[in-house]
């Protein structure tokens, strides 16, 4: 009696086994492929297959569990650069503050020259020697009797001018030639950083003294030239080192692999990921290209006093007279020198920022 009951628990238990897998089977013949877990096993529902299943699924992102691949609209996306860019410096209160003062001053002085004549501007009027700041004229007058207020308009002007072309022609050549070096290396590497190497040791401002005295006349194009022939060696220097480095990663790799030209991989692979040093660098760059005109033009070796700049306004504090009694020619000058080197320097620090993501406010 004892083993008929047994052997009845042991036919029952089989015959519920069956009918539990045989329900499955028809569950998942009538479940649509998409719906079906690509990473359950076809065997027995068992432990094993269970836990195997959880594991794999608890590794994939969120919306891949039901695919056989990736869901590549639920998967993170890496956000473009300008827009890092642009939510840094909306969080970065002081340097959109400093953005918007260096984007009005550059549109007001490069709108309003538009309008004012430079040559009755320089023009000396012994009638009107230094006068203080007036109704006629707004800033007073230099010991030539010109006007301090239009001479301060298109000097900021010509001051940006050169800033902004020694700055793109130094640091435009410096990028080319940085990533050609670093990216072939070699004997072609060596043989062009022996080419910067002896850029940097000559004393440049010695040597843009010297152009400038032997030119008999040259405009803002000549001296943006002159200066920026001396000054793309760091930037070239920094780019190499980073094109060095980025070559040996798995995308360089990849389309050299690929049989992608070098002028292709340098241009369309390499550079793009060098656009956050690029804009760092050239930031700083601009705030000290407008320091070493305004340098020059103190003392004398900038451009001439009749093409004004800030520089030259300055170059009226030499006088001890101007400097203790005529605040209103030299100070104003001081004053917008100050307030663009501070503005250039706190953007570039939110790029800099920008481009470290450890360093980001956002």
């Amino acid at each position: 009696m004892v083993n008929e009951r047994d052997d009845k628990k042991r036919l029952d238990e089989e015959e519920n086994n069956t009918y539990k897998f045989n329900e499955e089977n028809e569950n998942n013949a009538h479940t649509p492929p998409e719906q079906r877990d690509a990473y359950s096993l076809d065997n027995k529902d068992s432990s094993e297959s269970k836990t195997l299943d959880m594991s794999v699924k608890a590794d994939l992102p969120h919306g891949a569990a039901g695919h056989g691949a990736l869901d590549m609209k639920n998967l993170p996306r890496s956000k473009p650069g300008w827009k890092i860019i642009f939510e840094e410096l909306v969080s970065d209160k002081l340097a959109l503050f400093s953005l918007i003062i260096l984007v009005i001053i550059t549109s007001y002085v490069f709108g309003l020259t538009m309008f004012l004549n430079q040559a009755a501007i320089v023009k000396v009027d012994l009638f009107a020697i230094n006068q203080p700041p007036n109704d006629d004229f707004r800033l007073g007058t230099d010991y030539g009797g010109r006007d301090i207020f239009g001479q301060l308009i298109i000097g900021t002007r010509n001051s940006l001018a050169i800033g902004f072309l020694v700055t793109a022609i130094s640091v435009g050549f410096g990028i080319v030639y940085g990533v050609v070096s670093g990216y072939f290396g070699g004997q072609i590497d060596n043989g062009m950083m022996r080419i910067v190497d002896f850029f940097m040791v000559l004393p440049f401002l010695m040597i843009i003294v010297v152009f400038v005295t032997i030119v008999p006349s040259y405009d803002i194009w000549t001296f943006s030239l002159i200066m920026a022939a001396f000054l793309w060696t760091g930037t070239a220097r920094l780019i190499r080192s980073v094109a060095m480095q980025e070559k040996e990663l798995d995308y360089i790799n990849a389309s050299r692999t690929l049989g992608s030209s070098n002028i292709k991989i340098i241009f369309t692979q390499l550079m793009p990921n060098l656009v956050g040093l690029i804009i760092v660098n050239g930031t700083l760059s601009l705030a000290a290209n407008i320091g070493i005109e305004s340098g020059l033009s103190f003392i004398g070796f900038g451009f001439p006093e009749n093409t004004p700049s800030l520089g030259t306004l300055m170059a009226y504090a030499i006088q001890t007279q101007t400097l203790q009694n005529r605040w209103w020619i030299w100070a104003p000058a001081a004053i917008l020198i100050l307030i663009l080197m501070l503005c250039v320097r706190n953007i570039g620090e939110a790029f800099r920022r920008a481009g470290d993501a450890r360093q980001r406010n956002a």
